[in-house]
């Protein structure tokens, strides 16, 4: 058994799973986003311009930044963490984005089906059924390699920690060997690696995670930092992301991410310590089900909602708000549905997560 270099307490623990959870809400809310597209507001489109940038980037860097921590907490070898990777990332990958293929291919034959589901052109590959696909088609849809995100558009996020995984015995040792100028060439690397997609933000959340754990930074600490501080800092930053210069992204990006890691290890200490993570530690084992299975049902509760429910303003920003909820707790249902079948592969397409009890 490999010895455990970093301990992180119980009450670090939970607040993880909580924040983890939060955060996959938060990537829904995200997704949600475009419902807003028809309200000719600045307000709103200020609104969802910050969702979709700044803010939505912080939060996604946050889950590299925890994966990180937790995958050096314990003495490091290759093999044992490319094996656990591959059952806990690769696997519900390939499974969750050949069942998807497999859903939109039988749609595909009937046409209201398909029109139910919301896809546009882009989602259903670029306007191709998928019979049409060429084998590049058939590669790009499992990599994105192309288009830049797979088929399942949020699991980028999968991908991109799967292959970060690759290099994490790199990064240990590069950072080993001499943190201070390791901890500029990978910087200096995030930033170019901005410039062709998510890739820069992966590699420095997750290096952060490793600085934590080698300095043996306790995520605890940061109770001693004034949350006025915290929010003062966030919102300025986030503030100067509306100057209207492409630099400022990438000059802004990493303390960003900094200061928005403190601000939510703080808010999921603050749920820890007063009692308010009951129901979200009881929900937390099936966060991982919830993102696998909740953009292409978005889709199908957008297009239900807009049916429904006249849009109209008013309406349409109720609808942002409340249809998340209301997802999460469907793909919520489906995990426990099939979590209860007598021979369900379901923790194994989580890649071992939730359980038949997911107790406190």
């Amino acid at each position: 058994m490999r010895k455990e270099v970093y301990h992180i307490s119980l009450r670090t623990s939970q607040m993880i799973n909580v924040v983890r959870l939060i955060m996959i809400i938060g990537v829904i809310y995200v997704h949600t986003i475009p419902v807003l597209d028809t309200i000719d507001s600045p307000i709103i489109t200020a609104f969802a311009s910050l969702m979709r940038g700044p803010i939505g980037t912080s939060g996604i860097a946050l889950f590299f930044f925890l994966s990180s921590i937790l995958t050096y907490k314990k003495e490091f070898a290759f093999k044992s963490n490319f094996r656990k990777k591959c059952s806990s990332l690769l696997l519900p990958y390939v499974a969750f984005i050949s069942f998807w293929i497999l859903v939109v291919f039988v749609m595909q034959l009937y046409d209201p089906l398909l029109a139910l589901f919301h896809f546009d052109s882009q989602v259903v590959l670029w306007g191709k059924p998928v019979i049409q696909w060429s084998l590049l088609d058939w590669f790009d849809a499992y990599t994105g390699f192309v288009h830049g995100t797979p088929f399942v558009y949020p699991f980028w996020f999968i991908r991109d920690l799967f292959l970060v995984n690759i290099f994490a015995s790199l990064i240990k040792k590069a950072v080993d060997s001499n943190p201070y100028i390791s901890g500029i060439v990978l910087l200096a690397m995030s930033i170019a690696l901005m410039q062709i997609g998510t890739y820069g933000l992966t590699l420095f959340s997750f290096a952060l995670g490793y600085y934590v754990v080698k300095f043996d930074i306790s995520l605890e600490k940061v109770d001693n930092i004034n949350i006025g501080l915290i929010l003062v800092g966030y919102i300025a930053i986030i503030s100067c992301f509306s100057i209207p210069f492409k630099c400022i992204y990438y000059v802004l990006v990493f303390p960003l991410v900094i200061v928005a890691n403190i601000l939510y290890l703080r808010i999921g200490y603050y749920l820890i310590d007063k009692k308010h993570d009951k129901y979200l530690l009881k929900i937390a084992p099936w966060s991982f089900g919830i993102f696998c299975f909740h953009e292409y049902f978005l889709r199908f509760f957008r297009k239900i909602a807009s049916l429904i429910i006249p849009q109209i303003p008013v309406l349409v920003i109720i609808e942002c708000c409340i249809l998340p909820i209301v997802l999460c707790l469907f793909c919520l249902l489906i995990c426990k549905i099939l979590n209860s079948l007598p021979f369900s592969p379901l923790k194994l397409l989580l890649g071992g997560r939730g359980s038949k009890s997911s107790k406190r």
